[in-house]
């Protein structure tokens, strides 16, 4: 141990002192599985060389820290070198990654599809440590937006009007956000993206998830898997049948044009409504809590990346809640 980390070390021991929430979420799950995966990333063995890459561990904990936070890359970059939690989530590494080595290693799990063997092994080890889907699931849908640029909107429309073409430089591309999409709900007007996601009624854990542009109707993405038991769905659902087999369909029904609700469909609304409130629960702490209610990445599989990590942040949040909720009924 160099004396730097020595002393950083026994300067922390103040902030554990007074109550690290990021050094509990630390010891809810295993990190090793994710080393190999995130290995596949990297182009340097001892046998090819290549310059040392940063280490995989540190990878996954910053992007963490960055959902957490609702940081960007350069933000994080300055906060895990400014704040003691962060140093002691991390591990007290030799080399913090620049902001432009988390932006770079995000694009290769993209590319490599590291992404989804991470989100894989998340709901692997939640399976292990016992929070199997047995009350069934809760999918539902919000909106991620994202930066319209109206001034290029506005440029566009009146191009468009006039038949004119406007030619973009390679530089400007690179800023334009081509997979976002527009929507309206209740009157207000949405640019960006969707997060689908499949949440246990049990336990309040997102099990699955899917990222579309904001257009895709919520009812076209279809999470639930042979084995959920029940799936609860509110009215944005209503029309789009389950496909996986041996699931029970609890989509609330709504009112179509010529026939209203009848007095037993309204209460199993209601009975409905009650299951799968908790399933709003996410995307209130991703939204309020991370500050994750925003994009400013410009593509769907950057968005993708972004939100499983998002994800995968609420879930050690909430394995810490569950936990103390278990130690708060054994005394």
């Amino acid at each position: 141990m160099s004396f730097d980390a020595f002393i950083l070390r026994k300067q922390y021991g103040k902030v554990k002192g007074l109550g690290d929430r990021l050094a509990v979420m630390k010891d809810q799950i295993e990190w090793d599985p994710f080393i190999p995966l995130v290995r596949r990333v990297f182009h340097d063995d001892k046998v090819t060389g290549g310059r040392p890459h940063t280490d995989e561990i540190v990878v996954v904990r910053s992007m963490l820290l960055q959902a957490w936070y609702g940081l960007s890359d350069p933000e994080l970059e300055f906060q895990c070198h400014d704040r003691l939690s962060f140093r002691h989530f991390l591990g007290f590494p030799q080399a913090i990654p620049d902001f432009t080595t988390i932006w770079k290693i995000r694009d290769r799990l993209v590319a490599v599809g590291v992404g989804q063997m991470i989100w894989d092994e998340v709901q692997r080890q939640l399976d292990w440590k016992g929070y199997r889907v047995k009350k069934g699931v809760i999918q539902d849908a919000s909106f991620i937006e994202a930066d319209l640029g109206k001034n290029r909107c506005h440029r566009e429309k009146k191009a468009r009007r006039e038949g004119e073409v406007i030619e973009y430089t390679k530089k400007q591309l690179q800023h334009i956000d081509k997979d976002g999409g527009f929507s309206v709900k209740q009157g207000q007007v949405h640019y960006g993206y969707k997060s689908h996601i499949k949440v246990d009624v049990g336990h309040h854990l997102i099990r699955d998830l899917g990222v579309t542009p904001a257009n895709v109707h919520d009812g076209d993405i279809d999470l639930i898997k042979e084995g959920d038991q029940v799936a609860y769905r509110d009215k944005g659902y209503f029309g789009k049948h389950i496909h996986a087999p041996g699931v029970v369909d609890k989509t609330m029904k709504r009112a179509v044009r010529g026939r209203r609700l009848n007095g037993g469909e309204q209460k199993r609304n209601k009975a409905i409504g009650r299951v799968r409130a908790p399933g709003e629960r996410p995307f209130s702490v991703i939204k309020r809590i991370f500050h994750g209610d925003r994009t400013m990445v410009k593509t769907l599989e950057r968005v993708r990346v972004k939100e499983m990590f998002k994800c995968f942040a609420y879930d050690l949040y909430q394995l810490v809640t569950l936990n103390r909720k278990r130690l708060a009924v054994a005394m």
